[in-house]
């Protein structure tokens, strides 16, 4: 009987827990959409797909794809792509990387160094390190920080609002 209530108990919590992960995935998810709506790229950028790239398997691709299918930035359609390889990476307007692929950052950095491409990062110090974005958890909350001279930098100009919102981060 006690098993049985231990293993009851157990599937209780880890049902808890990935809701709890799904959510934080459509939270981060709807942080990207805002992102991209709250941002101006260059004349280059302004055309065709607007282009969220995701390094490596993670759950937001799901909660992205889902976004994609009734939004679009501006009149641009949005096109979610995965990818194993920072070389795979050609033409993007953001890049995230999620935690499980931080030790890829640096390559992320100096491929997209001098492109329009706004990455988005979820790794400790990645927006000292030269990411616009980068998700933080603070007092159980989801913030993010943002690097706005780096966009500029690049060529991007973020909303003031956007700014506002994000904790400000200089690299």
């Amino acid at each position: 009987m006690n098993y049985r209530l231990l293993s009851l108990s157990m599937l209780l919590f880890l049902s808890m827990l990935t809701t709890a992960h799904a959510q934080v995935d459509k939270l981060k998810a709807a942080y990207l959409y805002n992102f991209a709506t709250m941002t101006n790229y260059p004349p280059s950028h302004q055309s065709g797909n607007f282009i969220i790239v995701v390094v490596g398997n993670d759950p937001i691709i799901g909660e992205l794809d889902a976004i994609a299918k009734v939004k679009k930035i501006g009149s641009q359609s949005i096109e979610i792509k995965k990818v194993n390889s920072i070389s795979e990476i050609a033409h993007a307007h953001i890049v995230f990387l999620p935690e499980n692929q931080k030790s890829k950052l640096a390559d992320l950095l100096a491929k997209t160094s001098s492109s329009p491409t706004a990455v988005v990062a979820e790794t400790d110090g990645a927006s000292v390190k030269g990411a616009i974005f980068n998700f933080v958890l603070i007092d159980q909350k989801l913030r993010f920080e943002v690097n706005e001279s780096k966009a500029n930098a690049k060529g991007i100009k973020l909303a003031a609002n956007l700014v506002k919102l994000g904790i400000a981060v200089k690299s």
